[in-house]
C-alpha cells in the first residue's frame, strides 16, 4: 500500500492538467480508477511497477474523469504510462513523419544509436514520457542527423544518429521548472 502510494506521489509530478501535483491529488476521492498503459487496474497492482518504469502520470477529477471513464470516474481516473508503452507510441508517430526515422529505427526499442534533442534540448535519461506526449497539434518537424554532423552541431560522438525533434510545448503540461 506505501509502495503505491509512493508511485502515485512521485510520479503525479510528470503531468496533472496544469495543476500544482499536490492539488490534483487533493482533489481525488478515496477510490479513483487506475490504468496502466490504457488498461485498467486494481489498485493493488500499482505494487507491480516501479517508479524508474514509469514515463507519464496523469490525473483527472470531477468531470473530466467522469467523461473519460464514465460513472466509476466520480472519485477521479489516474492514467499511468510505462517507458515501454511510451516508447512504442513515440515510435510509431515519428515513424509516421520522417520515413528517414522508420529506416534508422526499424522498430519501437531499436533506438540505442540514437541521440534524441527535443527542442534543442539533449534528451538523456527519463525521456520517454516527453517525446510521447508529442502529437500533430505541437508536432514542427524532425530533422535527422548523421553521425558527423550529431558531433559538430552537438559534441555528442557515441551515437551514430541525432534525431532533433521541434514542437510546440502541451498545453496540459505541468509548468515545471525544466523546458520542454
Amino acid at each position: 500500500m506505501f509502495r503505491s502510494l509512493l508511485i502515485i506521489l512521485t510520479l503525479s509530478t510528470f503531468s496533472a492538467f496544469g495543476q500544482k501535483p499536490r492539488k490534483a491529488i487533493k482533489k481525488l476521492g478515496s477510490d479513483p480508477v487506475f490504468f496502466v498503459d490504457s488498461a485498467n487496474i486494481d489498485k493493488s497492482d500499482l505494487h507491480n511497477y516501479q517508479p524508474t518504469d514509469i514515463a507519464t502520470v496523469s490525473i483527472y477529477h470531477d468531470s473530466d474523469a467522469i467523461r473519460l471513464v464514465g460513472p466509476d470516474g466520480k472519485d477521479g481516473a489516474v492514467y499511468i504510462e510505462t517507458k515501454t508503452f511510451a516508447r512504442k507510441r513515440y515510435w510509431q508517430f515519428f515513424s509516421s513523419k520522417s520515413p528517414e526515422y522508420a529506416k534508422i529505427v526499424p522498430e519501437a526499442g531499436s533506438d540505442t544509436a540514437i541521440q534524441y534533442i527535443l527542442n534543442k534540448r539533449i534528451l538523456t535519461t527519463n525521456f520517454e514520457g516527453d517525446l510521447a506526449i508529442i502529437n500533430d497539434s505541437i508536432f514542427k518537424r524532425i530533422t535527422i542527423l548523421d553521425k558527423e554532423a550529431l558531433q559538430d552541431q552537438y559534441h555528442i560522438t557515441d551515437k551514430t544518429y541525432g534525431v532533433l525533434i521541434e514542437s510546440a510545448k502541451p498545453a496540459s503540461l505541468y509548468h515545471a521548472k525544466r523546458k520542454f
